[in-house]
């Protein structure tokens, strides 16, 4: 008895445990749903990875429904990332090592199955199959290629050049070569390059926070563990992933005093996509701080030139791509997307000189982007002289959240290209929790790939969205007895992450 009594103090003095596990069951579920929803109003699948069981059949019919599954997910996914960032800002919160094991948890269900928001991964694979024949993708679009890795490339995209760079054409290439031009493999494939990708970013960016004074839990939480990660760069393959780990990396490199390394991984990562240059630009900062004597900054601008051009050259000498791909940059505008201010903007003034003067809507949209284009720099040079106040990697990631809403093509993952960087390095309490809501907002604006916007498709959205907030907030609380503590301040679950 005296025993028992002895250890009752003991017990009560333990901490509380942690409600990470209980959330990343939650998450689990949420990706297990939207991988069920994705089989019915996902990018619909042709030829040799064809699903058509009777059963989905009958279930696609319906948009409402296919939608509402999907959406039920999403809202699930959503809420358990909310809670687990609520429990980040608590004293006793979440090791790195729960958080990535809990990403990998959430990201499981993604892991074999077809696209879901995007059918782009399916223009990955043909033009990696162009690269292995022979075929210039810079010059010629998939329909040149034919055979089943082009069935699933969309029609606009059929007859377009890349845009990417020679570094990921090679990376495709490789991967068809693998899998023996599979299309099933093949996603497979792109899909585990997506993953290495966000390995990179799971390594960097929390090594990037301590080194810019931000707390590398919330760093991960909201630059790798984020929806949006999840959704689009590792369920759509999107090859964001590879630039943005490379990237990530490269700077890391640089503020670790490698800045010639970090320059040569960064290069790499815009031999992947294009963006991802800028931050060769703010690793000159990086390398001045270094470097004594006078003018600094033009002598670190000019060894990251000489280090920029030289592994440009041995890139395009490796893969025998030559530099094609910088006239294949304006591809991505042939697709009109609503979320782009002047595009929008263009478009809706466009109309009215038209019908005033006869001016093509067409030359006023390009007028717009041109604008959009020239507020993007002006800004990006401000951000740039600014950077070693600011702080170069936060500089980074607001000018390429310029460059992106100032863009003629806006996708929710491109606003990926700012988030992760900020989510690194910004130390502002109000930036941090915009990017939280911003992330939310963006996971449910994007419709599944297989469905047409429309009224049954935003009900079902709404209807399954709903669902879950509803039983959310319904949900009763558990009863605090009178020798039960109080929770710790800051996890209550309706507080927004910082």
């Amino acid at each position: 008895m005296a025993v028992r009594d002895a250890l009752v103090p003991a017990r009560l003095a333990s901490p509380a445990r942690s409600p990470v596990p209980r959330y990343r069951l939650l998450g689990m579920l949420g990706s297990a749903v939207i991988a069920l929803g994705g089989l019915l109003s996902g990018v619909t699948p042709l030829g040799e990875i064809a699903i058509d069981l009777p059963l989905l059949h009958d279930l696609r019919a319906s948009t409402t429904l296919s939608v509402f599954v999907v959406y039920v997910g999403l809202a699930l996914l959503l809420l358990a990332w909310w809670r687990v960032g609520v429990t980040v800002r608590a004293a006793n919160g979440p090791t790195l090592r729960e958080l990535m094991v809990t990403a990998a948890w959430w990201a499981m269900p993604f892991a074999l199955i077809t696209p879901i928001f995007s059918g782009d991964v399916h223009s990955y694979l043909a033009q990696g199959a162009m690269t292995m024949a022979g075929l210039d993708a810079y010059r010629v679009g998939p329909s040149a290629l034919g055979g089943p890795l082009t069935v699933n490339v969309p029609d606009i995209w059929q007859h377009t050049p890349a845009p990417y760079g020679p570094i990921f054409l090679w990376l495709a290439a490789a991967v068809t070569a693998l899998t023996d031009s599979g299309v099933w493999a093949g996603v497979i494939g792109m899909r585990a390059l997506a993953l290495l990708g966000v390995g990179l970013l799971a390594w960097s960016v929390p090594r990037l926070a301590g080194l810019c004074g931000v707390r590398p839990v919330a760093a991960l939480w909201l630059g790798v563990l984020n929806p949006l990660v999840l959704l689009h760069l590792i369920a759509d393959a999107h090859n964001e992933a590879v630039m943005l780990g490379l990237m990530c990396v490269g700077l890391l490199l640089a503020l670790r005093r490698r800045p010639a390394i970090g320059i040569v991984v960064i290069t790499l990562a815009a031999l992947v996509k294009a963006p991802a240059a800028m931050a060769i630009a703010f690793v000159v900062p990086i390398w001045a701080r270094h470097l004594a004597g006078r003018r600094r900054r033009l002598r670190a601008a000019q060894r990251t030139v000489v280090v920029t051009v030289v592994t440009g050259l041995a890139a395009a000498a490796a893969t025998r791509s030559g530099f094609g791909w910088a006239r294949a940059l304006d591809t991505p505008t042939h697709a009109h997307t609503w979320m782009s201010v002047t595009t929008d903007a263009g478009w809706a003034a466009g109309t009215l000189l038209h019908r005033l003067s006869g001016l093509t809507v067409e030359h006023t949209v390009r007028a717009f982007w041109l604008g959009g284009l020239v507020v993007a720099a002006a800004v990006s040079l401000i951000l740039w002289r600014r950077a070693a106040r600011i702080g170069p990697v936060t500089a980074l990631g607001l000018c390429l959240a310029v460059v992106v809403l100032a863009g003629p093509v806006v996708h929710p993952w491109y606003l990926l290209w700012a988030l992760v960087p900020l989510a690194a390095a910004a130390r502002g309490a109000a930036l941090r929790r915009a990017m939280a809501i911003g992330s939310v907002v963006l996971v449910l604006v994007v419709l599944p790939g297989g469905v047409e916007p429309g009224l049954p498709a935003f009900l079902g959205a709404a209807l399954g969205s709903s669902a879950v907030l509803v039983a959310a907030a319904g949900r009763p609380g558990r009863r605090r007895g009178p020798g039960r503590r109080n929770r710790p301040t800051g996890t209550h679950a309706t507080a927004v992450p910082g």
